[in-house]
């Protein structure tokens, strides 16, 4: 009953469009070619490695920030002298990985135009997991595009991981694999679990998930926003679609 008396109170919550709609949401740091003297600073501040700067001539570089590394701590934005860094609001980072072409063309004949996903945390911070928890809210509502988290593995298409994978989570992150029914996908969903983030190389961190299973997208971030995580989803349901 309080359910009906607020939606005739306040309307509806839903968000009509979460990918134009993008104003919450942060996105990919950009460099300006030119501008940067060379100076590294924003190398050396970089806890995960994310940023390369390339020497074309003596008065000319190009600055390159892998967007699958990158956890957005604004650190060499904040750095830079030359201000040579900017952060947007362009969420649309994720990738789709082309390893298993045969396996991929069976996923998408099969799934058509719906997605079951089973989510495992390997050992995150709980960021991640709050944003995508945040895409079952009336607010995101994601499963109005035919996508629904499932609690049981044998019941799912996919398996989403966030987090770097933890050695006591390891044994239970390829057993939840083990138990999904074929064809199924993997997504990796922040920095972490794409390749360790700031716990890369812990003690207590077995590896990344690209070197236990087999990774089919991407989604960067620390953490990855919802919009982001709604891109990357689409993305691989418009190409199961075709």
């Amino acid at each position: 009953m309080n359910n009906i008396i607020d939606r005739i109170k306040y309307g509806t919550e839903t968000i009509k469009d979460p990918i134009k709609d993008n104003e919450f949401s942060y996105g990919k740091i950009i460099s300006e070619r030119n501008v940067c003297d060379n100076c590294e600073k924003c190398m050396n501040i970089c806890p995960v490695n994310a940023i390369k700067i390339n020497t074309i001539t003596n008065a000319e570089h190009l600055v390159s920030v892998d967007y699958k590394k990158c956890i957005y701590c604004r650190n060499c934005v904040d750095i830079c002298p030359k201000s040579v860094f900017k952060m947007t609001s362009d969420y649309k980072m994720a990738q789709l990985e082309l390893a298993g072409d045969k396996l991929r063309e069976k996923i998408y004949k099969t799934f058509r135009r719906s997605l079951v996903l089973r989510v495992v945390d390997t050992g995150s911070c709980n960021a991640c997991m709050s944003e995508l928890n945040a895409l079952s809210n009336t607010f995101y509502d994601i499963s109005r595009f035919g996508i629904n988290v499932s609690p049981s593995p044998r019941h799912a298409d996919g398996l989403v991981v966030t987090g770097p994978v933890t050695i006591n989570m390891k044994e239970a992150l390829e057993k939840t694999y083990q138990a999904m029914a074929e064809p199924k996908i993997v997504i990796a969903v922040g920095s972490c679990a794409y390749n360790g983030g700031v716990f890369k190389g812990g003690d207590g961190v077995y590896g990344t998930l690209k070197d236990i299973l087999p990774v089919d997208l991407v989604i960067p971030g620390c953490p990855s926003s919802p919009q982001a995580i709604i891109f990357g989803l689409l993305k691989i349901m418009d190409k199961i679609k075709k």
